[in-house]
């Protein structure tokens, strides 16, 4: 089969890779769609250090069982599925109080084993959960990054009508834009270098946006009466926007972390101490995966304007290069293996 093996920074060639044979209790996935996340092109440059030589990344995707291990009777070939990459025990302190997501032996699709940037990939059966027909492949291939903002927004703290900013307006920054919107946010003021995605932030429902060269903090506190944000999403994952996260945030306010770039950013603990700032991480999801998809299959949320690039497997490798070096600004692509 063909796949793109991540060799090792900047390298990441289509190969003829052997194909995968399903083990007990997994299943063998023919890959319909697969979108390139952030998290992926930090990883082929290796500035994260969260992507091993030898994996085929991916871990947005979803497509068709084509065959069966063992113990996997109640599973059907043809069956259109998603596949949840987080790996977990289901047996350790966290598995069992519902936070999968913090996992002590988690493991990843895309990161520990491989992923979706294949023809064929095989999961654990309890991950290629059933993909109803009302979603289509491109749809389901923003169920994981959907999921994910909808976690980071579950974390916040957040009454009606409050004023929010996100930092990034990236797969997961836009679609915590439309999370918030659905929890009942009242201003939601998003930030980022590129003008196309702030005008793609205000078609989903951004009420303002902060062209994040000039001076974001200055405007955030000039729009709310210099009182600050009731809460702050980064979605970047950079030193200079969790400095910024922090100065725009109210005394007493909520800061989520969920970018996820930059290993180390230095901070000031002064500044959360003396004013009561509540920081969070927000890692994955839980039950917001088949939130997720339920929200899809029904309609509520349009994901279509998201996905601006889709293109053959073969031309992954290039497409990565280009979003790292700034060289394509397209908020999602989809890759069709």
């Amino acid at each position: 089969m063909k796949a793109l093996v991540y060799d090792g920074p900047w390298q990441m060639p289509l190969r003829d890779h052997p194909s995968p044979v399903p083990q007990q209790g997994e299943v063998l996935v023919r890959v319909q769609a697969a979108g390139i996340c952030g998290s992926d092109v930090h990883g082929f440059t290796g500035s994260t250090g969260r992507r091993t030589p030898g994996v085929v990344m991916g871990h947005e995707f979803c497509g068709v069982i084509e065959a069966l291990g063992e113990e996997t009777a109640d599973r059907t070939p043809g069956e259109r599925v998603v596949v949840q990459p987080i790996i977990s025990c289901a047996q350790c302190a966290e598995c069992l109080a519902g936070r999968a997501n913090l996992c002590l032996q988690r493991r990843g699709i895309g990161w520990s084993v491989d992923g979706g940037y294949a023809e064929l990939v095989r999961v654990p059966s309890r991950n290629a959960l059933p993909l109803p027909s009302e979603i289509s492949w491109h749809e389901g291939a923003m169920i994981e990054p959907l999921a994910v903002a909808l976690h980071a927004v579950n974390l916040t703290p957040l009454d009606f009508g409050q004023t929010v900013v996100v930092l990034g307006a990236g797969p997961i920054g836009l679609l915590c834009v439309l999370a918030l919107k659905l929890r009942g946010a009242g201003r939601v003021l998003v930030s980022d270098l590129s003008a196309h995605r702030l005008q793609l932030a205000r078609q989903l429902g951004a009420d303002l946006t902060l062209p994040a060269d000039g001076d974001p903090v200055n405007e955030v506190r000039r729009l709310t009466g210099n009182h600050g944000a009731d809460a702050v999403l980064e979605a970047v994952g950079l030193e200079v926007t969790a400095a910024q996260s922090l100065q725009m945030v109210r005394n007493g306010g909520a800061v989520t972390w969920v970018g996820n770039s930059a290993p180390t950013v230095r901070i000031s603990m002064q500044e959360i101490v003396t004013r009561e700032i509540t920081v969070r991480g927000a890692y994955a999801f839980t039950a917001e995966f088949a939130a997720a998809m339920t929200l899809l299959r029904s309609g509520r949320l349009n994901l279509t304007p998201l996905i601006e690039h889709v293109a053959p497997l073969h031309e992954g490798p290039q497409l990565v290069r280009d979003l790292a070096r700034g060289q394509l600004d397209a908020v999602k692509v989809v890759l069709e293996p």
